[in-house]
């Protein structure tokens, strides 16, 4: 059952993964229509995004090489890597629609 419950975990976190790659480009794409002064800002987040992803990327590897005992730790730090992305990427695409409102 633990092997499942891992491939599916694993399954679950390269879809998020393509997917936040996805709303990262969308996101890039939207910041570079905006006028010159507001971009500077708007690209830190998106360099910090992409870096929380990154690192997302690098739990999940950790999470995937874990001994069947440590995976649990390992996985609640992807879950952490996980939550910490998808915040960021929601809260700079609501700040993009105020900015643009």
């Amino acid at each position: 059952m633990t092997g499942r419950k891992r491939q599916a975990y694993d399954s679950f976190c390269r879809d998020l993964i393509l997917h936040a790659g996805d709303r990262l480009e969308r996101l890039r794409s939207s910041v570079e229509r905006r006028e010159a002064e507001e971009r500077p800002e708007l690209e830190r987040a998106l360099d910090e995004l992409r870096g929380r992803r990154n690192r997302l990327m690098a739990r999940v590897e950790a999470a995937h090489q874990a001994s069947d005992d440590a995976w649990p730790f390992a996985r609640a730090r992807a879950d952490q890597a996980v939550h910490d992305l998808v915040t960021g990427l929601d809260e700079l695409e609501a700040r993009l629609r105020r900015v643009a409102a």
